[in-house]
């Protein structure tokens, strides 16, 4: 449950002191519940209708108004490769958005500052960063601010939040340092990271990791001596992240390297697992006979996070094949963990294409879809590298590569009455304070309870009730996992696209989503963070988190399939 619920903590006391300032939910009449069916069509439809939008955002109930401005942020977003009628919606939301800058409601506010940066409008930070700095400004409205600097993206943002950085004082509130941290870790390029490293040795762990999540991101040499103190953190959370930072970091004096790679033998032995994981991931960096040997040894480990990771590595020491694919050949042996056998395939292709003709043939017969589509893969490509003109044999008795996916589905046309029983039975009642609809998954490591996020994600909670109930997401394998990151499934078959509700909650550890390639274009399986990933933040739907089985989704291997679920009731 720690691990679940630590990243979670800035977002408590942001919500915690929006909910203090604000005054109690008057209810929802029939008229209310109206308005906001009509956003939650607009929105799934994404009809911007700027007269009955204006006209919602002026209502009398600041739930309606809160729900206007969400939806004037998930219709208006900038669009890559957008038609001049999208970039026009866009200039027109952010006028609409702006007009509503006074609301006095501090839901209403945050929610305001929310879709600016959803709408990536650069001509609004001046007034971010008035709100980021005022004194008076309620922390849930300021951090808001912080969070929307790092959408945008802009050279004005990354000043306005490194002079916040700079000129905050040591007392100032971490929730709101922290979202600037995170928001910082968004810029790319060289810059001042002083502003960042003073936060490096805040008492407050939470404000601490999140400075060094900044530094590993923006990989400026200049951070190498800062990450090296911080991997030394009494917090495992800082702790990884300065690990990682440490393999981003290409620093060119001999002397610090051989210090950092001194200090990345030394974390493997770390009592904290993600602390090792990353620090075998940057070991991968160096081509030293120690650093090479240490993470050779690691494709011994009972811990699939180190051995995966070893294997991922090994394509980086062709000249040293001789002593690597004889251990990989015993990585791939039948009787070790499928995801490292499938891992280890990766790297003998090119160091031993005999040798990896022979595992993917033997993991043809793998209960696993994800080891079947692999293998029968592998085998095309070696087949084609030795003769262009072979194709190879059918397989028997399985689905072929990329089997289980399903035709994509359109998604079903709903009328007034369906939008209305939807926010009827999801919207109101969360608004309300009915408890929050949970999910059991059971898999081969053990079950994952999942919190659903009903009124902020209707459209997508509503599909997900339907895939547990139906059985549908039954037998879906998690077919991509990376160590101290992320747990994906593979498509469901017949899923539908997705139309997505990007809302406040943060891309934290535990978070339920889906994968997509563009807002709008991702369909479930599902994935569940085991990770923050402020990086991403606006760019994906956070439709629930893991409030149990958190230790069960760490445990996650390559192919392991969902083999029960159902929501509790």
């Amino acid at each position: 449950m720690k691990r679940a619920i630590l990243p979670l903590a800035f977002v408590v006391l942001a919500t915690a002191s929006l909910l203090s300032q604000a005054p109690r939910r008057p209810p929802l009449a029939p008229a209310d519940i109206d308005a906001i069916t009509k956003l939650v069509m607009l929105e799934d439809t994404r009809t911007f209708d700027q007269e009955g939008l204006a006209g919602l955002l002026k209502s009398s109930h600041p739930e309606v108004r809160r729900r206007a401005a969400l939806a004037i942020g998930r219709i208006g977003y900038p669009r890559q490769r957008a038609t001049d009628a999208q970039t026009a919606v866009t200039a027109q939301a952010r006028t609409l958005l702006a007009s509503a800058r006074g609301d006095a409601d501090v839901e209403v506010a945050g929610t305001v500052v929310f879709s600016t940066g959803q709408l990536k409008d650069n001509d609004a930070v001046p007034w971010l960063g008035e709100l980021l700095s005022a004194p008076g400004t309620p922390a849930a409205v300021a951090g808001e601010a912080a969070c929307s600097l790092g959408k945008i993206r802009s050279p004005e943002a990354r000043t306005v939040l490194s002079k916040y950085l700079a000129d905050a004082p040591s007392t100032a509130a971490p929730a709101i340092v922290g979202e600037a941290l995170l928001s910082s870790g968004r810029f790319t390029g060289p810059g001042d990271i002083a502003p960042i490293v003073k936060w490096s040795t805040a008492k407050d762990g939470e404000v601490r990791w999140r400075a060094t999540w900044a530094l590993f991101r923006l990989r400026d040499p200049a951070a190498a001596e800062t990450l090296l103190h911080l991997s030394e953190d009494p917090s495992a959370d800082v702790r990884y992240w300065a690990v990682r930072g440490l393999a981003s970091i290409d620093t060119t004096p001999a002397e610090m390297k051989t210090r950092q790679s001194e200090r990345l033998r030394a974390a493997m032995k770390d009592p904290d697992r993600r602390v090792r994981t990353e620090a075998l991931r940057a070991l991968a960096t160096y081509q030293d006979d120690a650093s090479f040997n240490v993470v050779l040894a690691a494709l011994e480990s009972p811990d699939t996070w180190l051995s995966v990771s070893a294997a991922e590595a090994m394509g980086r020491y062709p000249a040293r094949k001789d002593t690597i694919v004889p251990k990989l050949l015993a990585a791939a042996g039948p009787s070790r963990p499928t995801a490292l056998r499938l891992t280890a395939l990766t790297p003998l292709v090119t160091l031993a294409p005999d040798a990896a003709r022979d595992v993917a043939t033997s993991l043809r017969d793998s209960t696993s879809q994800a080891a079947r589509t692999t293998a029968d893969r592998t085998l095309q490509r070696l087949a084609a590298a030795s003769d262009p003109n072979a194709t190879p044999g059918a397989r028997g008795g399985g689905a072929p590569a990329g089997a289980g996916r399903g035709p994509r589905a359109d998604p079903p046309k709903l009328t007034e009455a369906d939008y209305r029983r939807i926010v009827e039975r999801w919207v109101v009642a969360d608004y309300n304070g009915a408890p929050r609809p949970h999910a059991i998954w059971t898999t081969p490591r053990g079950e994952i309870e999942i919190e659903l996020y009903p009124g902020d994600a209707p459209l997508a909670v509503e599909y997900f009730l339907h895939e547990v109930e139906s059985g549908d997401i039954v037998g879906t394998e998690f077919g991509r996992v990376v160590p101290n990151f992320v747990a994906q499934q593979d498509g469901i078959k017949n899923a539908i696209t997705q139309r997505d509700e990007v809302n406040r909650h943060g891309l934290t550890s535990g978070n339920l989503s889906w994968a997509s390639a563009g807002l709008d274009t991702g369909r479930p399986g599902y994935t569940l963070g085991t990770t923050p990933q402020p990086h991403n933040e606006g760019d994906f739907t956070a439709l629930g988190r893991v409030v149990r089985g958190m230790d069960v989704v760490d445990r996650l291997e390559l192919g392991d399939p969902v083999t029960a679920a159902k929501m509790k009731r």
